[in-house]
Formats: structure tokens, sequence, C-alpha cells
């Protein structure tokens, strides 16, 4: 970037503004050209700075530590709730939050994880884990209860970016999965969803 901008004090971190800078405009104003500033990048460099989130995303909201995403479980939780076919609740119901919150959800629900956790030497080979993919504007998680009279109860569809998706546990030749399942699946998050225990820090006394 220094020798196409002849700038020479330039810092990664200046260029990791200009990156999102890049893809921000880009997306504001979708009927017209890429934005300026991703003239400055080549396919290359792109390709680093979208590794580059993903390692900070897998880390910092994703599987790289479980708890991180051991703090979903309220979340999951509340879905629960909501969902069960003999709750008041209303028949449906939003939520907006950030996209770390929902990253940590998806990671929670086992989805698009890669076999081996994600470092820098993974950079240019195929991966789940892609948040320009998985994390892009407007993404949205959605449960919807189907009450189906098919020997099996109620019955859920996950649907992400507005697409069916197949939960880990579930069948994987179809959309529906039994409300029984994703319970016996994920219980053992629900069961043990203390925020307070989770997030507490536990010094070690060292007596000597």
């Amino acid at each position: 970037m220094r020798r196409r901008t002849q700038v020479q004090n330039i810092t990664a971190e200046d260029a990791k503004l200009i990156y999102t800078i890049c893809g921000f405009e880009t997306a504001w104003y979708p009927q017209q050209d890429p934005s300026v500033w991703c003239s400055l990048f080549n396919t290359d460099a792109i390709r680093a700075f979208e590794f580059f989130e993903d390692l900070e995303y897998f880390w910092n909201d994703g599987y790289g530590y479980e708890l991180t995403h051991r703090m979903a479980c309220a979340a999951m939780k509340n879905m629960f709730e909501y969902i069960d076919p003999n709750s008041n609740k209303p028949n449906a119901t939003f939520y907006f939050t950030h996209s770390g919150t929902l990253l940590k959800v998806l990671a929670h629900l086992g989805l698009y994880k890669d076999s081996e956790p994600l470092t820098y030497r993974d950079f240019g080979r195929e991966r789940a884990w892609r948040t320009s993919v998985i994390d892009a504007f407007a993404t949205n998680l959605a449960f919807v209860l189907y009450e189906c009279d098919n020997g099996n109860g109620p019955m859920i569809l996950t649907l992400h970016q507005e697409r069916p998706i197949r939960l880990p546990g579930c069948p994987q030749d179809q959309d529906l999965c039994s409300l029984k399942t994703l319970k016996e699946k994920y219980n053992r998050y629900l069961t043990s969803c203390d925020l307070e225990e989770i997030c507490h820090i536990h010094q070690e006394h060292d007596e000597n």
C-alpha cells in the first residue's frame, strides 16, 4: 500500500481502517462501482485482510475458547422458553444485537466449525468459518416452530440468512428437527447456564 500511495507512514492500523471503509462504502452504495478506497488493495491483500478478520472473530467470538461461546447459552435458553408449544409467550419474538453475539450463538450451536482451530497457518485454505459469509450485513438467525401430526412432536426449522440450515445432531437429510432432539442435544448448556459462574475468575492461591 505504501508503494501504491507513495505515503510511507501508513501503518497496519491505517490499512485495516481503509479496508473497513472500502467494504462499508461499497455496501452502502450497491448500485455504484466499488469504493475508491478499494483500489488501494489487490486481490491478495483483500484476501489477507479477510483472513485477519476471520482469525480475530474466531478467537474473540467463535470456537477459539469454549468460554467465549458458552455465554450464548442465555440466548439459547431464552429461545427454548419462547418456542415451547405450551408457553404463553407471544407468537413471534425478535432480538436485535451485534454481530459478535450472533457469532457466539452460531458457535454454540456447532455451526461452521472447522476440523481444527483456525490459526495463521491456515491462510489460503478452504474454511467453514468465513465471517464475510456467515456474519454479513443484516445477518439473522431464526427458529420456527411447526406443530406437526407426525408422531415426532413439535418440529423446529432453523434459518440462517433466511436459508434452512441443519444443526449438528439433527437429521442431515431433512430441514426439520424435532424439538425433543434439540433439547437433548443442547441440554448440557441449558442446565448449566449461570453467567456469573461462567464469567467468574477463579483465583488460585499459592500457600508456599
